[in-house]
């Protein structure tokens, strides 16, 4: 027998979790004869234990073991019993037939069980390894606190546990079953319903939805009816990579994905860029020379219209001897993040990440390290588009089934927080995969067969709780109208952060005036879209603006500069009857000032302007006064009193109607006119 002598230290990270599912690991370390000589077993122990003058009994028991020992299980579990009704306190009796409950060919746990429970009912101290059946025993019933009790009283005396093995299961019960109980008692909110229109009668799997939250890509496993010359004609299926869009809040039934898609069997598990331009997929081919199929991270790219040639991500991240696939994108398009089973891993599939250099390149993967990857498996990774928020799985770290979901966060110092398991009942007994979350934070999707949706596979979504989302993320895109339709080469749209005063730049399709961005949300910005020899546009964009908590569409319309037009100084408010300019009011005129100071031949004037609820007299004052404090702060901050003044008019310049909310909102402005270019 081997001493045990080593500390019980508690491991989150192993490359056999026991599975409470399967009730196969009881049957696999007893060996009895070798473990348990079966003499008087009662004779061995040397702890205190009811004291046995039966002869009777002995000698009955003695015939048992002469039964065990020819492996008649049969008549020793009936000589065994006949003990017990002889001498009821027979500790032995009861050990030994726990024993054979677990071993014979028809297991029977629950005899097993009641046998050792008397056991330590007539004698506590009869021996440790009673205690560790029961644990097992428990642990398969998914009782786990009374396993982590049982195998607790087990682990207490190491020095009569009999092997190394012995010892390292009932650590690897204590961790699982403690795990068990804390998840299965505090239960995360899960409310899974099948997302509309993308899930049929048929399976849908590996989808994904884009960052503004209008395109799905998924998988599609539809009918293909039988050719006329078949001899036996015979309805098939056939795995197909699909595209669905967004149509009153619904998503379509979906469409097959165009040339140069779908050309092979094994393709699809795709992720995009933030424009929804560039698509990264993993395509597989099966390799003749190796018989196996070969997978690969390969990207298309949507050009007027249609999408380019599949090309390679490059031999720096596709190894023609490992399984690179189920790639994520970051929101900036320069990181991507993969599976590959690659040499120099720390288990059979690792999570890597590569990034785009200056010569559109793919640099050498980098392995994300051992707080992600574990002597396991780790698998379908997400980068959400705030870029620092990983979901994946792993049947590594300690989880309810073989794959279970976690997150992890990137951290300032360049490292990965632990990952967190994301809960029951989102992980359960089986494999979870496939995870992903909503650009606002708010939905998990994922695909399944386990639920009631409209058959097979289906994709699913539901509330995802506060504690497992990702960080706040501004998620704005739109589009630039020119009045004088001439393109936008040189037009810029920058996000200013308020607080750092860190410029975000985005960049614009020069022909069709789109622009798209995402930043973390942790403060205000200041949007702002400049082109020369236009006014430039600003708009504040608050943090707690409801607008914002979802991919927003802002379109903006670039004005050229002309002499005696007025245009709109945007989001400079006022309290209600008063003219003291608001704090996100006096940033907005900051901005202003900002273009005067690029534009210094410029004249302004300012003007004022209020709806017309109240005085009429009472309103021209307001907006006089509400013009000269814009007027004041641009002279506070340096502008040349030649170059600006300032005017009200009350409410004798209506732009919109002073019947509806909205249209006086629109009345009470503040403007500027150009004077002078």
């Amino acid at each position: 027998m081997t001493s045990v002598n080593k500390k019980y230290k508690s491991q989150q990270k192993t490359t056999n979790p026991i599975h409470p599912k399967s009730l196969i690991f009881l049957i696999t370390l007893i060996t009895l004869i070798s473990l348990f000589p079966v003499t008087n077993l009662h004779s061995q122990t040397t702890s205190p234990c009811p004291e046995i003058k039966n002869e009777r009994a002995d000698k009955v028991y003695d015939k048992a073991i002469r039964a065990f020992r020819q492996r008649n299980y049969s008549e020793t579990i009936r000589q065994l019993n006949d003990v017990i009704y002889i001498e009821p306190d027979y500790a032995d009796a009861y050990f030994v037939l726990g024993l054979i409950y677990i071993k014979e060919r028809r297991m029977n746990l629950k005899a097993a069980k009641e046998n050792f429970i008397n056991v330590i009912k007539l004698c506590p101290d009869y021996d440790i390894y009673a205690y560790y059946h029961l644990a097992r025993i428990t642990y398969g019933a998914q009782e786990y606190d009374k396993a982590y009790d049982y195998i607790s009283i087990f682990l207490e005396d190491i020095d009569k546990i009999r092997t190394d093995e012995d010892y390292d299961e009932a650590v690897r019960i204590q961790d699982f079953a403690k795990f068990y109980e804390k998840m299965l008692k505090n239960p995360v909110p899960f409310n899974p319903k099948p997302v509309p229109g993308i899930s049929t009668e048929y399976d849908e799997y590996l989808p994904i939805i884009s960052p503004d939250n209008e395109m799905a890509l998924f998988t599609r496993k539809i009918k293909i009816p039988p050719r006329k010359d078949d001899i036996t004609p015979r309805m098939s299926f056939k795995e197909r990579f699909m595209y669905s869009y967004r149509q009153d809040d619904e998503f379509n039934r979906g469409q097959i994905m165009p040339f140069p898609f779908n050309r092979h069997d094994n393709e699809g598990g795709a992720t995009l860029t933030i424009d929804n331009r560039l698509l990264f997929y993993t395509l597989c081919k099966y390799t003749k020379d190796m018989r196996y199929y070969n997978c690969d991270i390969c990207y298309s790219e949507f050009k007027n219209g249609v999408w380019t040639e599949i090309q390679s991500v490059g031999n720096n991240v596709n190894l023609s001897n490992a399984w690179d696939s189920q790639p994520s994108i970051t929101s900036d398009g320069k990181t991507l993040y993969f599976v590959s089973d690659r040499e120099g891993g720390y288990g059979g599939y690792d999570i890597y990440r590569t990034h785009k250099d200056n010569k559109d390149e793919w640099s050498i993967p980098v392995n994300l390290g051992t707080v992600i990857n574990t002597r396991g498996n780790e698998k379908s990774p997400f980068i959400h588009t705030d870029s620092q928020t990983l979901y994946f799985s792993s049947d590594g770290l300690m989880g309810l089934g073989g794959y279970d979901i976690f997150y992890s966060k990137f951290k300032e110092n360049g490292s990965w927080s632990e990952p967190e398991n994301i809960g029951y009942p989102i992980n359960s007994y089986d494999d979870d995969v496939g995870f992903f979350v909503s650009t606002d934070g708010h939905y998990g999707y994922f695909a399944s067969n386990k639920f009631a949706g409209f058959g097979g596979w289906d994709l699913y979504s539901f509330d995802l709780y506060e504690e497992a989302r990702p960080e706040k993320v501004l998620f704005v895109k739109g589009k630039i109208n020119d009045e004088n339709n001439t393109g936008y080469k040189n037009t810029h749209v920058e996000l200013k952060n308020i607080e750092s005063k860190g410029i975000t730049k985005i960049p614009v399709d020069s022909v069709t005036g789109k622009y798209v961005a995402a930043v973390l949300f942790r403060n205000d910005y200041i949007m702002t879209v400049k082109r020369k020899g236009y006014v430039q546009e600003s708009k504040y964009i608050s943090r707690i603006d409801p607008r914002f908590t979802t991919p927003e569409n802002l379109f903006v319309e670039l004005k050229p500069i002309k002499v005696g037009k007025s245009y709109r100084l945007n989001d400079v408010y006022f309290d209600f009857n008063s003219y003291e300019l608001k704090p996100e009011s006096k940033i907005l005129v900051e901005e202003f000032f900002l273009f005067l100071n690029e534009n210094p031949t410029l004249k302004v004037s300012i003007q004022g302007h209020t709806d017309n609820i109240g005085n009429d007299n009472d309103n021209l004052v307001l907006s006089e006064n509400r013009a000269k404090a814009v007027y004041e702060y641009l002279v506070s901050l340096g502008v040349d009193i030649k170059r600006v003044d300032y005017k009200g008019f009350g409410e004798s310049k209506p732009i919109d109607t002073n019947t509806t909310k909205a249209g006086r909102a629109l009345n009470r402005r503040t403007e500027f006119v150009i004077v002078k270019k």
